[in-house]
């Protein structure tokens, strides 16, 4: 089951996700730490229309690489195991990652549409 809200499919799921993060975008899908119910009012809200917003960011950063999430996806987690030699295990080696910089930085520009990821590596 999933809700399809501002272009994006939403799953609600309680299994993918560590507790300290509330959402992940994996293959054009995001999948949500809250119940389907919940998950239905919470979109509605404006921390819900942001993390939205977020995830969207990340499949836009996906469409920028010709093949896609294979090639955003080995990039992503090159950047989070050269950050954790960087910054260790914790929560820094994620923060760095350039997609999630450009993510966070950008969540409310609701009219991003462009990425420039690569501004936002060391």
């Amino acid at each position: 089951m999933f809700i399809e809200k501002y272009g994006i499919k939403f799953h609600p799921n309680f299994f993918l996700l560590h507790r300290s993060f509330g959402a992940i975008t994996l293959f054009g899908h995001v999948f949500v730490r809250k119940s389907l119910e919940a998950l239905k009012r919470w979109l509605d809200t404006f921390s819900g229309r942001k993390m939205a917003n977020h995830e969207r960011i990340h499949m836009i950063q996906a469409e920028s690489f010709k093949t896609k999430y294979f090639g955003f996806y080995c990039y992503y987690i090159g950047y989070w195991i050269k950050n954790l030699f960087k910054y260790g295990f914790n929560i820094n080696a994620y923060h760095n990652i350039p997609f999630e910089r450009e993510a966070y930085a950008n969540e409310l520009d609701f009219d991003y549409n462009e990425t420039h990821w690569r501004d936002y590596c060391d």
